[in-house]
């Protein structure tokens, strides 16, 4: 009888320990099916909660009434909100009107000196308007202003302007070769260009001294990375021993390219006195460079050449650069002397006496400005 006592009273035990473990389970099972309903099918969920409420009625009386009013499909659990997008500044919204289908932007800084009118960014802009298929791309063009004066300047004569402030730094007076604030400012340009390309846009930067002849755009590699102009080419597109001219560059916004000008950028702590075009010519052979994984093309002089090694024919010519040259001066002189000999040479005259038709006229303003 004893036994039968015991033998009774542990079956209740066991019962109400399964009960407890079910009880468990059905809640676990309907936490969770609230929190993955939304990712079952519609008949799935259905099963799964009649499931749920069901097994809950059985299990506890006391929540029989709530356990009727369950809906048959649950209701998914409210998301948060999804944040804004940031808000647009100024260089966002002139970036997207002045780009073209593909993201690319030309990009041109310019001072106060080189504003002036009759000078530097007249002759600019009037080569794009009397060059080959350039007309166009005026519309692309992104004039940097780096002063107020230029600033001032550039929205008389063009559509696309931007204020680069640099505090503490005057950047509106004419800066020596080499000079403290001729270095600032070339830095100061780098960091902005590669601003530009955190913000998803392809660049083609150029120098104001460099006249654009015809449209270099089709003559440009689509699958690199980088491609610069430098002053005397030997020949190999990639061998880094050419001498990278910074003054016309077509960078690609990606990984890499973001990458490397944020490491670029940087090395200027590390070479002081010494211009970003440098610091790249020393980059360019350190093994960090080769493991970039960058794709880095040098432009022939022949189609991108400048005073350094001229395109000999008129025929190959896309730009043309005043570097191996000091001074605005003497910069003015022979640029307007090329734009020149390229207007004579696509119109030429009957009566012409130009003895540079087909060719160039020398430099001699730029070949003597290093002695003056």
């Amino acid at each position: 009888m004893v036994a039968r006592k015991h033998f009774v009273r542990e079956v209740f035990l066991i019962l109400i320990f399964v009960a407890g473990i079910g009880l468990a389970l059905s809640t676990v099972l309907h936490n969770a099916t609230n929190a993955y309903s939304p990712f079952f099918p519609h008949s799935v969920s259905q099963a799964l909660t009649y499931f749920v409420s069901h097994t809950l009625t059985q299990d506890s009386q006391s929540s029989m009434a709530s356990a009727k009013k369950l809906p048959l499909i649950l209701v998914a659990p409210a998301l948060a909100p999804v944040p804004p997008p940031p808000p647009q500044d100024e260089l966002d919204m002139l970036l997207a009107k002045t780009a073209n289908p593909n993201r690319t932007v030309i990009v041109t800084a310019l001072n106060g000196a080189w504003a002036e009118p009759n000078t530097m960014i007249d002759l600019f802009l009037e080569s794009f308007r009397v060059g080959e298929g350039t007309q166009d791309l005026l519309d692309n063009l992104l004039i940097v202003a780096l002063d107020a004066k230029a600033y001032s300047r550039c929205l008389q004569i063009h559509q696309h302007c931007y204020s680069l402030k640099t505090r503490g730094v005057d950047f509106s007076a004419e800066k020596l070769f080499m000079s403290e604030d001729y270095l600032k400012m070339m830095w100061r340009r780098l960091g902005f260009l590669g601003e530009i390309l955190k913000r998803g846009y392809n660049i083609v930067f150029s120098d104001t001294d460099i006249m654009w002849l015809r449209n270099p755009l089709g003559r440009l590699a689509e699958d690199a990375d980088i491609q610069i102009t430098c002053d005397k080419y030997n020949g190999n597109p990639f061998d880094v021993k050419n001498e990278a001219n910074t003054g016309f560059m077509y960078v690609r916004s990606n990984e890499r390219t973001i990458s490397f000008y944020r490491y670029w950028y940087l090395s200027r702590r590390f070479f002081p006195g010494q211009k970003e075009q440098d610091v790249l010519n020393i980059l360019k052979f350190r093994r960090q460079f080769a493991g970039r994984g960058l794709k880095f093309l040098f432009l022939e002089t022949k189609h991108f050449g400048g005073f350094c090694q001229r395109s000999r024919d008129l025929d190959d010519v896309y730009t043309m650069h005043a570097n191996c040259c000091k001074g605005l001066k003497a910069k003015v002189i022979d640029l307007r002397n090329a734009l020149a000999d390229w207007v004579e040479y696509r119109n030429p005259t009957i009566n012409s006496s130009s003895s540079s038709l087909g060719g160039w006229t020398p430099a001699n303003a730029c070949l003597d400005s290093w002695w003056n």
